[in-house]
């Protein structure tokens, strides 16, 4: 798909980040790319930015269906709208829509953590909200993302194995594909230990091993990068068929394309 900012961008991760700023972020394994573009162009990566934190966030998994009628009150059935709303959100052109959605995730958001402050599903919940709240208001889109990144620290804290090694791989895609400082908390050098720590979690799960792929392409590590996207789509060719694995492994092939 094509990011608003008018790059493309692959949106499966994971989870409220598709990069795509200026750069893009892709979201569903942490599939996003950053093209830094030229000068001109600043104002882009702000904007793109917020792109890219909802594109991390919607690497969570394929857009569920709409929530039903009645209001979520369990803590499975919060952090299961705040899922299908970033879902939604990444597949969503109407700027009106994904403010309402990342309104709607942050209701759920604040709802789940007053139930269990510290439950796992509601601080990762927390954060994919903050992604979106970053796309949907570009302005105050680094205060988002870093509220985003400190929320998925806590995450991490508390289960680091959950959604496969959420939390690790979906800083790593923010740091990797968000502006570096003064525009954004970028930083590929973190952002590589993240999706390295992710990959020892759950070191056969595709969007691990896409986001360390990413990660090390940005670094410099061409041979690392390549011998990673080798990885994810062997990993991903091992799954029984589904969508998810079509993309991991069509993000693989792009990988191993690029030069």
């Amino acid at each position: 798909m094509t990011s608003r900012c008018g790059t493309s961008v692959s949106t499966r991760y994971g989870a409220a980040v598709s990069t795509r700023y200026g750069a893009a972020v892709s979201t569903r394994h942490g599939a996003a790319v950053t093209r830094h573009g030229t000068a001109v162009t600043q104002w882009l990566s702000c904007a793109c930015l917020a792109l890219a934190a909802t594109a991390c966030t919607t690497q969570l998994r394929r857009p569920a269906p709409p929530a039903p009628s009645a209001e979520p009150s369990s803590v499975a059935a919060l952090a299961a709208a705040i899922q299908a709303d970033a879902g939604r959100s990444d597949h969503e052109t109407d700027a009106k829509v994904r403010s309402d959605l990342a309104a709607e995730a942050d209701r759920d958001a604040d709802a789940c953590l007053s139930r269990e402050p510290q439950a796992v599903a509601c601080l990762y919940g927390r954060a994919v909200a903050f992604g979106l709240q970053a796309r949907a208001h570009p302005t105050r889109a680094i205060e988002f993302l870093n509220r985003m990144l400190d929320t998925l620290t806590r995450a991490e804290s508390a289960d680091a194995s959950y959604d496969e090694a959420g939390p690790a791989r979906v800083r790593a895609l923010v740091l990797i594909r968000a502006p570096g400082w003064p525009l954004g908390p970028g930083d590929a050098e973190a952002g590589l230990a993240d999706a390295r720590r992710a990959v020892s979690l759950r070191p056969q799960y595709p969007p691990n091993l896409l986001a360390l792929a990413e990660a090390l392409a940005k670094t410099g590590d061409a041979s690392g990068a390549r011998e990673s996207y080798q990885r994810a789509r062997e990993a991903a060719q091992s799954l029984p068929a589904s969508a998810d694995r079509d993309d991991w492994m069509s993000e693989a092939e792009q990988g191993l394309q690029r030069k």
